[in-house]
């Protein structure tokens, strides 16, 4: 057994690490840390919640990955785990910061999604190393930290349409992504494995890419650019 304290170093440090190169990504008006580091925490507090919503289904998504019942699966990768956890992260994501003052130009609505993201994915990866060992937890430091962020980056960029857009219905638009995204993912590697599960991880690199991208036009959009 590794020491807790190597343990939580790979689960943790990773997710610090995205969340310096996300911020890096915000040019023009750099979000505080400490309002990055506080949302990175009420990520890793949203998934003591969402384990205990989660936890009457664990006998049920065991025995369909038993006896590979696809459409069980589905069911419980989609309805419960996407959407538990998306949903308690959408709740948490806009109560948060809709009312901000540092919330100010376009691109900071996906930072700081992605930034929860990567709250739940480190605390979440912990729980996982701890019961699972090291390289369960070196494998999600990198793959689940990601797929996290770009599924509540994309919360994050329909949180930023409602604001400066006024169509707050969009959010629960941006809910249903991450939904789709984050049942997808889970369905791809828990229930297929093999070369679906290869096409899981590129259904992630596909969504940050297409994040990265929108990061780029945001950041075009800022009223901080210079010659605005």
């Amino acid at each position: 057994m590794y020491p807790f304290w190597q343990i939580t170093l790979v689960s943790i440090l990773p997710g610090l690490l995205w969340l310096w190169f996300f911020y890096r990504q915000d040019a023009f008006e750099p979000e505080p840390r400490r309002l990055l580091l506080m949302l990175f925490g009420l990520g890793m507090l949203v998934v003591l919640p969402a384990f205990l919503l989660e936890l009457p289904w664990r006998a049920q998504l065991l025995a369909s990955l038993r006896r590979g019942d696809i459409a069980r699966l589905a069911f419980l990768s989609f309805a419960v785990v996407g959407g538990v956890e998306e949903g308690l992260k959408t709740l948490a994501l806009y109560l948060s910061v809709r009312r901000i003052a540092e919330y100010d130009e376009p691109l900071d609505g996906i930072i700081y999604g992605v930034t929860v993201g990567l709250g739940f994915a480190a605390l979440e990866n912990l729980l996982y190393a701890y019961t699972k060992g090291l390289t369960v937890g070196l494998f999600r430091a990198v793959v689940t930290s990601l797929a996290h962020a770009s599924f509540t980056g994309w919360l994050g960029y329909f949180v930023t349409v409602a604001k400066f857009g006024r169509r707050h219905g969009v959010i629960a638009a941006g809910l249903a992504l991450a939904i789709i995204l984050h049942g997808s993912y889970d369905l791809l590697l828990l229930a297929m494995g093999g070369v679906y599960g290869l096409l899981g991880f590129a259904l992630v690199g596909l969504s940050m890419l297409l994040l990265m991208l929108k990061i780029r036009e945001l950041e075009a959009l800022s009223p901080f650019r210079p010659g605005r």
